[in-house]
């Protein structure tokens, strides 16, 4: 069996026995579970992350992920590529715990997916400062003075979180070969169009802040990107984190947070 779930950023309770126990369904050794971005274990190279990978790998279950905005991509890019189940991956831990990359196809369980993480940051009113800018002792303390949320760039803000060119193409290259035909699409964020239609959604069921909060974030090129996607794709269902809700948009698009589904 596959499970879906959204962003973690590091918390792990919803894996623990008291919560898994408290579900409908139990996962066993032979189930996959995919996290649609913002894992958060490949954050830092400390005992954090050390504890964590030991008590993930213990799970009775193997856990895929995709990249989401979150995520310390120089760390990641330490992992080699390796081929599994037909595409690109990263083995954070050998067969247990594995970076599905962007624009791949896997073949799991009978079911095709193609998978596509990344996304923009979007708590950066503050700015994204640099270490190495003569100036950052002194943008630092203008951003601590603001209160405005801000990123330093290889501490918790990463380029690398929106796809080159080269992935995206990659992607439609590999979707050309099946004649754009899979079972599941997961990625991080949605396209463009998308991302307006949950807006209106959570505005229609009175979360008013939350879809404020989507409705001020400019479109990327991953959203232009996913919007071409749209319109040749054929599948059965799109899943997404990074929206912090658990919410089915209509019958092919379902956001995910906590749930796991």
């Amino acid at each position: 069996m596959i499970y879906m779930t959204g962003d973690c950023h590091g918390e792990f309770g919803r894996f623990s026995k008291r919560q898994r126990m408290r579900q409908s369904f139990v996962i066993t050794q032979n189930d996959f579970v995919i996290i649609c971005g913002d894992m958060g274990l490949v954050w830092a190279d400390d005992r954090e992350f050390v504890y964590n990978k030991k008590w993930l790998s213990a799970l009775p279950f193997t856990i895929l992920w995709v990249q989401g905005n979150h995520e310390n991509y120089d760390m990641i890019a330490q992992y080699p590529i390796e081929m599994w189940h037909g595409g690109k991956t990263r083995h954070i831990v050998k067969d247990k715990i594995i970076l599905l990359e962007r624009g791949q196809i896997f073949e799991i369980e009978g079911k095709r997916f193609f998978t596509f993480g990344g996304a923009s940051t979007h708590d950066i009113q503050g700015g994204i400062l640099d270490r190495a800018s003569p100036s950052y002792e002194k943008d630092r303390r203008r951003a601590n003075k603001s209160g405005l949320p801000y990123r330093v760039r290889g501490v918790s803000w990463w380029e690398q979180e929106l796809p080159s060119v080269e992935e995206m193409q990659e992607g439609t290259d590999n979707l050309e070969k099946i004649n754009y035909c899979v079972d599941f699409v997961v990625t991080h964020c949605l396209s463009g169009k998308m991302q307006d239609k949950l807006q209106s959604v959570l505005s229609a069921n009175g979360m008013n802040k939350l879809a404020d909060k989507i409705g001020a974030r400019q479109k990327d090129s991953l959203n232009d990107y996913f919007d071409v996607l749209e319109e040749r794709l054929q599948y059965r269902q799109w899943f997404c984190g990074h929206y912090h809700v658990n919410r089915k948009i209509d019958a092919k698009h379902t956001v995910l947070y906590e749930d796991i589904v």
